[in-house]
């Protein structure tokens, strides 16, 4: 059964506030605004480079932050 490993927007929005801004920001634009690498970086104003590697560092502080709080990430 998939459905107990999905994470409500509520979980995940409470696993964003406990990242760092660097790692929130990217996640945010990546993954919930549907911004491409390239288009990341622009806004952030760093090398498409940096952002794949605050998106590989945020995404595993997330999972920690997630299992923190009790939820299955």
């Amino acid at each position: 059964d998939p459905l107990p490993s999905v994470l409500t927007a509520t979980q995940v929005e409470a696993g964003l506030d406990g990242l760092p801004a660097l790692e929130r920001e990217v996640l945010i634009l990546f993954h919930l605004q549907d911004l491409p690498l390239a288009a990341c970086a622009e806004v952030l104003g760093v090398p498409p480079g940096t952002v794949k590697s605050r998106l590989h560092r945020a995404r595993r502080m997330l999972r920690s932050v997630l299992v923190e709080k009790g939820y299955e990430a």
